[in-house]
């Protein structure tokens, strides 16, 4: 007799006492590369096989530890996955062009953006509290725009003349709930990952994250393991005070939150970059 259990977009089985993980697959090619994670002797990942559109994998019973240590346990794994699979890239004036002016225009259009809302509503005497906690937060949501655009400057300063750039496999999507603590540590759900520069795994962890930690503790732990160059830094401060625009719904209520939460990211990231750039 088998048992059917639905986990969010999950579904588990059991049966004599051994439980599998069904999840539809979006990603064709998380065999290969899982096949190269394991070339690359990085093993923090469940063996995953795909059928029928399917990803099916071994359950994985967690050990229940606080979101602190999970969290510092998380980063050491993303630092061996680093550390693992660094190689050395070769690209084009064109190519590092195209990005600088492709980033430049996400910032500018997005400052834009909330001077826009900022403009559009500063004269009403009556606001929607949502509206309201953004403008009377708007100076550090465009100053950190600002600032967003000064690190893009100098990360393009020190590449532009560059022909080959650092890369490593990026988780790209590191929630606690893509990391496992069982018999071994496992990350799960690589459909984001990608090969790039290894900030992306930094800022995915730091904007996942940022309510339940320390940002300056996650990121010493990282660096004292696989220390970024001063490009991969400037571009990774620039990422970080880029924030999304707004996806708001009918509920004022849930409105507010997204706008408070925003604001207490970037408040977060702006001490969090006073203390790396001091150092």
């Amino acid at each position: 007799m088998s048992k059917i259990e639905l986990i969010g977009n999950l579904k588990i089985i059991t049966k004599d006492n051994h439980s599998i993980c069904l999840k539809k697959n979006c990603d064709c090619k998380l065999i290969e590369k899982y096949k190269y994670l394991k070339s690359k002797d990085f093993l923090n990942f469940i063996e995953t096989k795909i059928v029928n559109g399917y990803d099916i994998r071994d359950y994985i019973e967690e050990v229940n530890i606080s979101k602190e240590d999970k969290l510092n346990e998380l980063m050491y794994v993303i630092a061996m996955l680093h550390i693992k699979t660094t190689h050395y890239k070769t690209i084009s004036i064109e190519r590092i062009k195209d990005f600088y002016e492709k980033t430049t225009s996400e910032i500018i259009n997005t400052k834009k953006y909330y001077e826009n809302i900022f403009d559009d509503n500063v004269s009403y005497l009556y606001l929607k509290p949502s509206i309201f906690l953004l403008i009377k937060n708007i100076s550090l949501i465009l100053t950190s725009l600002d600032y967003s655009k000064l690190y893009l400057d100098n990360w393009y300063k020190i590449v532009k003349d560059k022909r080959r750039k650092r890369v490593v496999l990026n988780h790209n999507n590191l929630k606690l709930s893509n990391f496992i603590t069982g018999d071994r540590k496992y990350l799960i759900n690589w459909d984001n990952s990608l090969i790039d520069y290894p900030i992306y795994d930094i800022c995915s962890l730091l904007k996942n994250n940022f309510y339940e930690i320390d940002m300056k503790d996650m990121y010493d732990i990282y660096n004292s393991k696989y220390r970024l160059q001063d490009e991969e830094k400037y571009l990774l401060y620039s990422k970080l005070l880029i924030i999304d625009k707004l996806e708001l719904s009918k509920s004022e209520l849930l409105n507010t939150k997204i706008v408070k939460d925003k604001i207490n990211y970037l408040i977060k990231i702006n001490e969090f970059l006073k203390d790396c750039v001091a150092k």
